[in-house]
Formats: C-alpha cells, structure tokens, sequence
C-alpha cells in the first residue's frame, strides 16, 4: 500500500493568516525606530567641526608672518597656519576698533584638546566646545571665568610691518595641555 494519495493538512496557525491585524504595533516600531536614528544623526552631525567663514592662509614650513599694518582693518580677523615639524598651528591676527593689534592661538586655554572644533564666525572665534566667542584678553583685564579668552602669542610692530614668529606660535602652542 502506498501513501502517496494521502497529503497531511497541517493545522493553521491563528496569527499566520492575521499578520495584517498588527499593522498597528509595526507602524509604531517603524516610527521609533526612525526617530532613534533621527536624533542619532542630529547628535553626530553637531560634534562634527563647524565651517570657519574666514579662510585660513597657510605659511610655508617654518615660515614666519609679516603682515602690512596699513591691510587690517577693525574688526576684521584674519587666519593664518603655521607648520613645522607636521605640526599645525592655527593662529589669529585682529585689529580691535581701539587700534590695537592682538595676535593669539586660535584656541583658549581651557578648551585646547578641542583645538580642532573650533571656528571663525563673523569677525570672532568660536569655541567649538563651549560654542561661545572668545575673546582677547584685554591689558590689565581678565576674562570672566564662563568665557573663553585667547592665548596670546608676542609679536613685533613697526609701523608699516606686524610681525608673528613661528617659533613664537609653535612655543606656545607647546606650552598648552595636549
């Protein structure tokens, strides 16, 4: 005798023909799910480096800055790159509306290991960490412990010749916390 004429039903399972009775519970999971990798993207993008608005000139390796006093005008910054030994340096250079000239690492102090983070955003620097403007220490003046403030770098005036080291830059750029 042969069973080949005999087919086994299998008994239907009850949720294998009603899938489309929980559409509810896969809409919501899709929606969360989407959401989860919404805000994922959004906090990713926001620890990324912001664009600087103000290019950055970068010097030959070792190079020093002269820069024509008579070309900077208030407020404007300018940025400039320093190398040497594959190292990179960013640096400012600003005539405030006071006429003074500051030059400083395009860093503050406390917030240096971000050094990369941070940006140029009309006319200021911007802490990439903090996201406030830092600013330059004034003579006498220091900044309110909240704020970032710039290290200063020497630099060498005559009167038509603003002159920045590399050395300097580099000096200290070394002396601040890796």
């Amino acid at each position: 005798m042969s069973n080949h004429g005999i087919i086994r039903k299998r008994p239907k399972d009850g949720l294998q023909g009603n899938w489309h009775t929980l559409w509810p519970v896969w809409a919501i999971c899709s929606i969360l799910l989407l959401f989860a990798v919404f805000v994922m993207v959004r906090e990713y993008r926001a620890g990324l480096p912001q664009k600087s608005d103000i290019p950055v000139i970068s010097l030959g390796e070792g190079r020093d800055l002269h820069v024509d006093a008579n070309k900077l005008r208030a407020p404007q910054l300018h940025l400039f790159e320093v190398r040497a030994s594959g190292q990179a340096v960013k640096f400012v250079v600003q005539r405030t509306p006071d006429q003074t000239i500051h030059t400083a690492l395009a860093s503050c102090r406390a917030c240096y290991r971000s050094r990369n983070r941070h940006y140029a955003r009309q006319g200021q620097m911007m802490c990439g960490e903090c996201n406030m403007p830092m600013n330059f220490r004034s003579q006498g003046k220091q900044p309110s412990a909240n704020s970032c403030a710039l290290v200063e770098i020497p630099h060498t005036e005559t009167d038509r010749d603003i002159t920045v080291s590399a050395r300097d830059v580099l000096a200290q750029a070394a002396k601040q916390p890796q």
